[in-house]
């Protein structure tokens, strides 16, 4: 009895078992019916969507020249688990090498080879981002001139201006002050390069007191006064000459002597220098004035012209009406000098005072007889 019984519990045993298993494996045929019946039309109805979409594609296609699709306007349709796969062909060439009359683009669904075209172009993409600046061009050449503009607003009236735009009389003052001083100082740069020259006949030395500068010293000298050519005109030989070129001898006897001093009873100058100046060989000296630019000698007066500067004053003095050789009149200082050394009667050239005529002259203002004076100025 006990064996029977052992028996039968091992039965119930087993069989507890076996339908154990056997629930699990109806409940797995269950589950595999249920994903079989929801699946399939499932991928049936995406199958049917490709090839209407397919259909449309190739219906556009053929339409519109027959373009190739392109893969992502026909991916787009797929997921991984539509079980399709695709292969591009020939997807690196650019667009416009590539054969449009010939599909470019082949799928397969289940094994089967499905051809497609390409559909019309999509809408363009967003500009991308700014490039980098580019590196600095050359310089190009200048435009031409530009047109001119049109004329200014009229400046206001002298009625128009304020008060309150005027400047204070004390600065106006100040300001035309300082535009003179300017004025001068740049007319001063300007003509202490230029300046006055004249020559002081009868004396040695030009004359320190007006800023006058000594060029040279010398002697007065001219044509014999008893010959009919030569030169007329009266020169101031420096005292030492400088030769060039020479031949000794007499040539051309066109000889320059020196002057003397022709003075008897009319006799206007002083003698605080030499006296007496009879048959004294006179002298003179070439002057120059740096900081003033004109100069003259005026007859018949003792003084400048206003705003002009006395050099020298003086008498005129020339040769004698009588001789045969002519000369021009120079003005001689009223206190001369000589060259040592020269007071014997040598003749020469001769200086004699020039006397007034009435007649020509308009007297009473000239006087007859009367020794005329003269001014050497400059300014």
């Amino acid at each position: 009895m006990e064996k029977v019984d052992l028996v039968h519990e091992m039965s119930a045993s087993h069989r507890g078992r076996f339908e154990s298993k056997f629930i699990v494996i109806e409940t797995g045929f269950v589950i595999f019916a249920v994903v079989v019946i929801v699946a399939v039309p499932l991928l049936g109805y995406q199958v049917l969507k490709l090839r209407a979409e397919v259909e449309i594609l190739q219906e556009e296609a053929a339409q519109h020249g027959k373009q190739t699709v392109s893969l992502d306007n026909l991916l787009s349709y797929f997921t991984p688990t539509d079980g399709v796969s695709a292969e591009r062909i020939k997807r690196d060439v650019p667009s416009d090498e590539i054969d449009t009359e010939e599909p470019k683009l082949h799928l397969t669904f289940s094994g089967l080879p499905i051809e497609l075209l390409r559909g019309l172009p999509g809408p363009a993409g967003r500009d991308g981002r700014d490039g980098r600046d580019g590196a600095t061009g050359v310089q190009g050449p200048p435009g031409p001139p530009g047109l001119m503009g049109p004329p200014g607003e009229a400046g206001a009236k002298e009625t128009e201006i304020s008060q309150s735009q005027l400047l204070p009389e004390e600065e106006k003052q100040a300001l035309i002050q300082d535009i003179e001083t300017h004025i001068y100082k740049h007319y001063k740069q300007n003509i202490t390069h230029g300046g006055a020259t004249y020559i002081r006949w009868g004396r040695k030395w030009c004359n320190n007191a007006t800023g006058a500068q000594t060029i040279y010293d010398g002697v007065a000298a001219s044509g014999h006064y008893n010959v009919h050519g030569g030169g007329g005109n009266y020169q101031c030989l420096p005292k030492i000459p400088q030769w060039g070129r020479y031949t000794d001898g007499e040539q051309s006897a066109n000889w320059i002597y020196g002057v003397e001093y022709e003075l008897h009873a009319n006799n206007p100058f002083l003698s605080n220098n030499i006296k007496p100046l009879q048959d004294q060989n006179a002298v003179c000296a070439a002057c120059r004035i740096e900081n003033r630019s004109s100069s003259m000698m005026v007859p018949g007066w003792l003084n400048c012209p206003a705003d002009w500067t006395t050099e020298y004053q003086g008498y005129l003095m020339s040769s004698h009406p009588t001789h045969p050789g002519r000369s021009t009149f120079v003005c001689v200082d009223e206190d001369p000098e000589a060259y040592a050394h020269g007071q014997a009667n040598e003749d020469g050239g001769l200086w004699y005072t020039v006397e007034s005529h009435c007649g020509s002259l308009p007297c009473p203002f000239y006087v007859q007889g009367r020794e005329l004076p003269c001014v050497v100025c400059t300014k």
